[in-house]
């Protein structure tokens, strides 16, 4: 099946760790980490309706103040999630600039800060010059975030500091039946949207109307193949500890692709476990206990910067021996 995602690692593994995740069908985006993003283009950013921080040391966030200057027009709101700190860190960014012009922008940025099983909430809107308004914190139930076509799950993770990996989870896939619509006479349209969002729905009484001829939604259901979702999953700056790594192996479990660092190689054991970091052979390993079907690497060290195929080459002989 095609999937309904397209994923999109910017740069090279030197550069700040982002993927931006493209909803093919659904026209928007969300945005794993907030890096350098001046390699994605206005219409990218303008997509983007969340961002999901790892942690805010400066090469997973400097990105924040280029996204807000794309978006100060923006009418949708812009959601924002990270470990704890989060809500200081972007109010913090927020102060540093004077907003004294901007009462009729729309722009609403909700930010939500996850510690442990409580998610604290903070708004900042531009008609309120981005002043902070706190809202009453919530229990994170089995997903950090569930909308209509994916679901967000977060693990936390140690790097001297708490840091976050996510799982992106497509609730269900849904594709159309090509050869059967031919064969029914039947043709593209909105209509077939309606109808996926229906079965979605589990609407059983709907009636489609279309070409002069009415179709009850029985007699369209076998257009619609349903399977499992996609599964992303996207892993960066984990301390080399046991702890990090049988949960990183929890969490990528059955994952269609694992974006994980591999900063260092295993020769070079004794720093990654001083700067809090895995090895490329780590990274290859999780993947292949974790059972993932692509093995995607991201954040290498520059000190590699002369030979990343090789710290690429351990990382995927791990993954497929």
């Amino acid at each position: 099946m095609k999937s309904s995602f397209l994923c999109k690692r910017l740069k090279n593994p030197f550069a700040d760790p982002v993927v931006l995740v493209r909803f093919i069908r659904e026209k928007h985006a969300i945005v794993f980490d907030l890096g350098d993003i001046t390699a994605l283009s206005t219409r990218e950013i303008l997509s983007i309706s969340h961002a999901f921080v790892t942690h805010m040391h400066i090469d997973h966030f400097i990105g924040f103040d280029y996204l807000m200057r794309y978006n100060l027009r923006r009418e949708k709101a812009l959601s924002i999630y990270g470990p704890p700190g989060i809500i200081n860190a972007v109010e913090g960014k927020l102060r540093g600039y004077t907003w004294n012009l901007i009462k009729d922008y729309p722009l609403k940025i909700e930010v939500f800060e996850v510690a442990g099983q409580v998610k604290l909430q903070a708004s900042f809107y531009a008609s309120e010059g981005f002043s902070r308004i706190d809202r009453e914190p919530e229990t994170v139930g089995a997903a950090l975030l569930s909308e209509a076509d994916f679901m967000m799950e977060a693990q936390e993770f140690w790097h001297q500091i708490p840091v976050l990996g996510y799982s992106l989870v497509e609730h269900t896939h849904f594709n159309i039946n090509k050869a059967l619509l031919v064969e029914m006479g039947l043709t593209v349209g909105p209509w077939l949207k309606e109808l996926k969002a229906a079965i979605r729905l589990g609407i059983n009484d709907k009636v489609f109307t279309f070409e002069h001829q009415s179709y009850h939604i029985d007699e369209l259901k076998d257009l619609v193949l349903v399977t499992k979702g996609d599964k992303i999953t996207y892993i960066t700056d984990i301390a080399s500890e046991d702890r990090n790594i049988d949960n990183a192996v929890r969490f990528a479990k059955g994952a269609d692709i694992l974006y994980i660092e591999a900063y260092f190689m295993e020769k070079d054991r004794d720093r990654a476990l001083q700067r809090n970091h895995i090895t490329a052979r780590q990274a290859g390993m999780i993947a292949r206990e974790a059972g993932v079907k692509r093995l995607e690497i991201i954040h290498i060290s520059p000190k590699y910067s002369e030979m990343p195929e090789k710290v690429i080459e351990e990382a995927m002989n791990e993954f497929l021996r």
